[in-house]
């Protein structure tokens, strides 16, 4: 059952190209945040939800929005050359991109100023945003033979326990659901595991562009590679998997944080 199951996922995943953690991979990124942030915050939250929160339940709503509004669809990745190590605006965020989404959300919701409601919609984008920024294949691009872009690794065609996906797919969902098939156990997981008794005083810190050339970083050294014809198995997964396992735990801290600071300082009535 466990086969037919993961192969559904990767099958449905390579009908279009994929530009997102799947839901899994947000909701475990958002329940890890709402677990630590602080009370003042939850209080704040709470005011602009309007009663009780769940990080979880909106962490895939830019998706939602992005079907309705193409327009956004650069604002869940950079595009950082494979051969590249740093970010650079003029070069990677021609448009808007990730990086420049979030500092302009993160300004809307430390604005008291701004109505609630539109405070309450930059939460929802930012709770997915610092998802995207930490999936590794959202801060990368390669070209390929013929000279385009692969798109994150979405035109990379690869096959992962003999099931057809491609590589931005296999990141976004089929990591995840090849070890849970319940984002909570996930969540679970990495409470009792990565995250148990690590000093995080250095990791949870940084800035969206920091977390991107580290997430570019991680795309060039283990997402991209891979074997001439793709052919995935347990060796890749080994490889792959205490990555997926740091950026979903860093992303549920990171995003704490960053909610913790931005409304530290906003005293709205």
């Amino acid at each position: 059952m466990k086969i037919i199951l993961i192969g559904l996922a990767l099958a449905i995943t390579r009908v279009a190209p994929v530009l997102a953690w799947g839901q899994e991979g947000h909701s475990i990124v958002a329940e890890i945040a709402q677990q630590r942030v602080g009370p003042d915050t939850l209080r704040k939250l709470k005011a602009l939800f309007g009663g009780e929160v769940s990080l979880a339940s909106v962490a895939s709503w830019a998706d939602d929005y992005r079907a309705q509004h193409r327009d956004t669809s650069s604002w869940h990745f950079v595009d950082i050359p494979y051969d590249q190590t740093a970010y650079d605006p003029a070069r990677d965020c021609k448009k808007e991109c990730v990086v420049s989404a979030l500092a302009r959300f993160t300004a809307v919701l430390g604005d008291c100023g701004k109505p609630d409601a539109e405070r309450l919609d930059a939460v929802k984008f930012i709770v997915h945003f610092v998802g995207d920024v930490h999936q590794p294949l959202h801060a990368a691009t390669r070209i390929k033979p013929d000279g385009s872009e692969d798109h994150g690794g979405n035109d990379v065609p690869v096959t992962f326990f003999g099931q057809s996906t491609n590589l931005h797919a296999l990141w976004d969902t089929g990591l995840i659901m090849h070890t849970v098939y319940a984002w909570g156990t996930y969540v679970t997981r990495l409470q009792t595991g990565w995250l148990d008794g690590r000093d995080l005083s250095a990791l949870q810190g940084g800035t969206p562009i920091d977390w991107a050339q580290e997430a570019h970083r991680l795309a060039h050294d283990v997402a991209y590679d891979i074997p001439d014809g793709g052919t995935l198995g347990e060796s890749y997964y080994a490889k792959a998997l205490p990555v997926l396992d740091r950026q979903l735990a860093l992303g549920g801290v990171r995003l704490a944080r960053l909610l913790d600071d931005t409304l530290r300082g906003a005293a709205c009535p």
